[in-house]
């Protein structure tokens, strides 16, 4: 008898550690960037947001993001219809996990309805560190990163793009594609200022040789 009782006691205090552990244990979240299939409009920021009865354009839906901070954490669905094209990259920044600006890890993924028009995904964070689908997460990913997805039939394709279980507030740097923003890179720069610094001291010739 007090062998059952003793054990009984024993099971109780096990049960009642492994609540509290439970209670003091952060909620375990991994940045995810995904399209799947699009669900109804106008549905839900959680589920699949339309812009009023309609889907987004996926351009104009990626303007409005680059507002800084305006996808926050948690998750956030969006129903879109993509006018960029077989191929679009999203540059993404984050303040991360306890802001930080990392998240213990990343991934993409193409989900439900949305295998049917595209087949492939990437993530390359700041640092280089990569993954793709079906691929390892990334961790302690480094923001910003950028998220490329591609498909032969993705144009015009109707789906849903989410930020999934994302750990800190979130918003698109640049995105690449018709239409798009992006930002040009160092050697475009250089090769832009050489041009025009040229045409300025072909102007200072012609003007001095006058």
């Amino acid at each position: 008898m007090l062998i059952r009782t003793f054990h009984t006691k024993a099971a109780a205090i096990a049960a009642l550690l492994f609540s509290f552990c439970m209670v003091l244990a952060p909620p375990a979240r991994a940045d995810i960037i995904e399209v799947e299939g699009s669900t109804s409009c106008p549905g839900s920021l959680g589920g699949g947001l339309c812009n009023g009865s309609s889907p987004f354009l996926l351009s104009a839906l990626l303007l409005t993001l680059e507002t800084p901070g305006s996808t926050g954490s948690g998750t956030q669905k969006y129903v879109v219809t993509n006018n960029l094209g077989s191929s679009y990259t999203i540059s993404l920044g984050s303040t991360g996990q306890n802001n930080t600006g990392i998240a213990n890890n990343g991934q993409c993924q193409v989900n439900g309805g949305a295998a049917s028009f595209f087949n492939s995904c990437s993530i390359t964070d700041n640092t280089g560190q990569t993954t793709s689908l079906g691929g390892p997460q990334i961790n302690n990913m480094v923001f910003p990163i950028t998220i490329k997805f591609t498909g032969p039939s993705a144009t015009g394709a109707t789906v849903d793009l989410g930020f999934v279980s994302m750990q800190g507030s979130s918003d698109v740097a640049n995105f690449g594609g018709p239409g798009g923003s992006s930002v040009p890179e160092p050697s475009s720069l250089l090769l832009f200022g050489t041009a025009i610094a040229g045409l300025a001291l072909r102007a200072r010739q012609t003007a001095g040789g006058k």
